[in-house]
């Protein structure tokens, strides 16, 4: 059997096993909230540019299937995709081998498999451009001489990345990385005029990301220098190892020993202008964000395209070894079967724990049982919502026209979770207060659904692993409510958290002007 078809194999497994994550495990609190994006389609959100709402509209049939299989159903497509695209990347740089193994190794990868290849993230159509992006580097920088295949490769890259932007806005580290070759190894390419209208698709692709942040004040670029600016920051030894620990996992603790001992014996059978652009469009991101570490939170996702480049030469090096008869001859090297096993196990224990741990791995205080237990985030808001399906009901056994029902958040999250598991099924409002900063996406919501009427009547809900007061909220504060209700949710016989579910009748509240 051909590699290629090893590949489709490999493919077509990791989909399924993919499916069954998707389809057994609630969503998180970021998918949650792109969900959002997708019910307010915009040219460009707070956090992030528009893809990953597109995307998910259109693996929902325009929001006709709500189910986490069908919000998840693109990273999946997504993930199947980029994985062909490293067998193409494989086998450009060394053989079908290779190809087969990078396939392999980026599945292998914890950021690959879950992260970007199951959850719903902008990281997941993203990797469809990187990695297409890589695929055109290592034919362009194959040979030195710029002749007119080349120079529609130079155009296609411009469009990929711009398309990339369009997903997370540190694509830009791809043309960082071409940039850095040609001026350190290729100068030529300075003087064609293809470079130049490349760099132009890319901002012409990115412009309507530009134009909405010149309509709100470069708003997700403030909020974004915010998380990176260290000018004002002392060092932080805590954020570091965390972030590097959080690399050192999401790349797979075996994949990433791998990676280290590829890169430490520095023996690759390619092209030495290949390897060089390869770690140019790697190691920038990789140092930028270490950098950062050091005095701001980082998160460990963010590099994750970025360990691509790694991944491939890593797996050259694998086709190598077993090339030149240093390793034994055998389909899938040791160390990456080792990998893919680490992964099943993860797999198998994060599906069990989310679904079926006792209890709740966070706090265990009544007031804030389960706050910091990040399984609870995707495991009871079903039932919950069926909770609150009668409490609603029998507060509202006469549907009065007059009065239209409202849930009040102040952050951003669980807001989110609570539109999708909660007011969606039953068409309520869910409105946010607070600070730009607290409630993201919602300010512009809630400039979309106007200012909230005395004429409204609210619930409040308040998950125990995200505690607030009554005083937090504005609309409310000092008001008693009209019912206070306590459910209590359960895992496996334990109690992991409670939701307090309190409502206001119309009339007696602070009116919420949303401007």
């Amino acid at each position: 059997m051909s590699y290629r078809n090893k590949t489709f194999i490999l493919i077509a497994i990791a989909t399924l096993i993919r499916c069954v994550i998707a389809a057994s495990t609630g969503l998180g609190n970021d998918e949650v909230y792109y969900w959002l994006y997708s019910i307010h389609l915009q040219s460009n959100y707070f956090d992030h540019p528009p893809a990953v709402g597109w995307l998910i509209r259109l693996t929902t049939f325009n929001n006709i299937f709500h189910s986490e299989f069908f919000i998840r159903s693109g990273a999946i497509a997504s993930s199947a995709i980029v994985t062909w695209l490293f067998y193409k990347c494989g086998k450009k740089l060394a053989n079908g081998y290779a190809g087969f193994l990078a396939a392999l190794i980026y599945t292998a990868t914890i950021y690959g498999s879950i992260v970007a290849g199951t959850f719903i993230l902008p990281d997941s159509p993203q990797m469809i451009f990187w990695v297409s992006s890589l695929y055109l580097l290592i034919n362009i920088a194959e040979c030195q001489i710029i002749n007119e295949e080349q120079l529609k490769r130079v155009i296609w890259f411009g469009v990929v990345t711009g398309l990339g932007m369009l997903c997370k806005i540190h694509t830009i580290f791809l043309w960082v990385g071409f940039v850095l070759y040609i001026i350190l190894y290729n100068r030529n390419w300075l003087k064609t005029g293809a470079l130049y209208l490349s760099a132009l698709i890319t901002i012409l692709f990115f412009m309507p990301v530009i134009y909405w942040n010149i309509q709100n004040h470069f708003v997700t670029y403030v909020y974004h220098s915010g998380r990176v600016n260290i000018a004002h920051s002392g060092i932080d030894i805590d954020n570091f190892f965390t972030f590097i620990a959080g690399q050192f996992f999401y790349c797979n603790p075996v994949i990433f020993v791998c990676i280290v001992i590829a890169l430490w014996h520095n023996k690759f059978s390619i092209i030495a202008s290949q390897k060089k652009i390869l770690l140019f469009t790697s190691l920038p991101l990789i140092i930028v964000a270490t950098v950062i570490s050091l005095f701001k939170t980082v998160l460990p996702h963010w590099t994750g395209p970025a360990f691509a480049s790694l991944l491939l030469l890593t797996a050259v090096y694998f086709a190598d070894k077993q090339k030149d008869g240093s390793l034994k001859k055998k389909l899938i090297p040791s160390g990456i079967m080792a990998a893919t096993v680490l992964l099943l196990v993860i797999i198998g224990a994060g599906i069990i724990g989310i679904n079926f741990f006792p209890g709740t791995l966070g706090n265990k205080d009544n007031a804030k049982r389960g706050e910091g237990d990040f399984t609870l985030d995707m495991y009871g808001w079903k039932n919950f919502s069926s909770s609150f399906d009668s409490i609603y009901y029998s507060a509202h056994t006469v549907k009065d026209t007059n009065v239209q029902t409202i849930i009040l958040c102040n952050k951003w999250f669980p807001a989110a979770h609570i539109q999708h598991y909660v007011a969606e099924p039953l068409q309520l409002r869910v409105i946010t207060e607070g600070d730009i900063d607290d409630i993201h996406q919602y300010y512009w919501l809630n400039k979309q659904l106007g200012q909230v009427k005395d004429s409204q009547d609210i619930y409040v809900i308040v998950p125990s692993n995200y505690p607030a007061t009554l005083q937090s909220f504005m609309a409310i504060k000092n008001l008693q409510p009209d019912m206070k209700i306590i459910v209590p949710q359960y895992r496996n016989g334990k109690e992991d958290r409670e939701f307090v579910v309190y409502y206001f009748k119309p009339g007696k509240y602070a009116i919420l002007k949303n401007d």
